[in-house]
């Protein structure tokens, strides 16, 4: 099936490629790929893109680019978190614009969730994204993000054992997010670090999205027990893992804790459709006119 429309999405830690079809009114991907840029990286002690982040994401997006133009379809291309927060944001946009043609969305952490929702949910429930350089949470009747994402925190706490972890990573995040005691059921989870842990609990060793495990507190602490005693460079060779998600996956995994312990969340759902499909979906009904 040949594809119809691209969705690049430019994140904090990677960036990723969806080329997809339109089936009763919803997006379909048919394939998605993923470049590892950490965009983010050293962002919260400078406030700036590094240069050399930039010119590998620029890059990642001219590949991404190339390849949706040999289809002969139209490419949208949004960015989140790292672009969004930068003092140098118009460097960058304007740089990609430059080498690949490409003009590119910021998205508001609001955008992103509320994207994410629309794409995973029937309009009830909640929705968790975490990324690299954010979170959100999001219900039919409100979103919020802080910028506390898996890249983030591995600046705030290096650390290996869940203790230290935990004391680290949440006092840290206690100081910038406010979340409810409860949020409305189910609860969806996105992103990579969500989908990796329902590829891992699953038992996966090649990544397959229609098959991941639910999350349980009691669960994801037994997985971060077991990769928490391993060691990082064992962790980047992890076939689910590598180097696009190895060394900052014990941060993911406590910002999900983090998420799930505050709100009183039981269980999690993992869902490889997210905020590519919702950006798409909203273009096919109007609601933005870009591509």
């Amino acid at each position: 099936m040949k594809p119809q429309f691209a969705v690049i999405d430019i994140g904090s830690n990677s960036v990723r490629l969806m080329l997809g079809v339109w089936e009763n009114g919803r997006a379909r991907a048919l394939s998605k790929a993923l470049k590892s840029t950490r965009l983010a990286k050293g962002i919260d002690l400078t406030g700036v893109l590094q240069a050399d982040r930039m010119a590998d994401t620029a890059a990642a997006i001219a590949a991404f680019r190339a390849q949706a133009d040999g289809c002969g379809i139209p490419v949208l291309a949004y960015a989140t978190s790292a672009v969004r927060d930068a003092k140098n944001r118009d460097v960058f946009l304007a740089t990609v614009k430059e080498q690949t043609g490409t003009d590119v969305l910021v998205l508001s952490g609001e955008e992103e969730g509320g994207y994410a929702f629309s794409a995973v949910t029937g309009g009830e429930g909640t929705v968790f994204d975490i990324g690299g350089g954010s979170f959100q949470v999001v219900t039919k009747d409100r979103a919020v993000s802080f910028p506390c994402g898996c890249v983030r925190a591995k600046t705030v706490c290096d650390a290996q054992d869940p203790e230290t972890l935990e004391r680290g990573l949440f006092s840290w995040i206690d100081g910038i997010a406010y979340l409810p005691q409860t949020v409305p059921q189910p609860v969806y989870g996105v992103g990579g670090t969500i989908t990796s842990i329902g590829a891992l609990l699953a038992g996966q060793t090649a990544y397959d999205g229609r098959a991941l495990a639910e999350i349980t507190l009691p669960r994801l602490d037994r997985l971060l027990a077991e990769l928490s005693a391993v060691s990082e460079a064992e962790r980047l060779l992890h076939p689910l893992l590598t180097e696009k998600r190895g060394d900052i996956i014990l941060q993911g995994m406590t910002i999900l804790r983090y998420i799930m312990v505050r709100t009183h969340t039981a269980r999690v759902i993992p869902s490889d459709r997210d905020g590519m499909e919702g950006i798409a979906e909203a273009l096919l009904i109007g609601k933005r006119t870009e591509f």
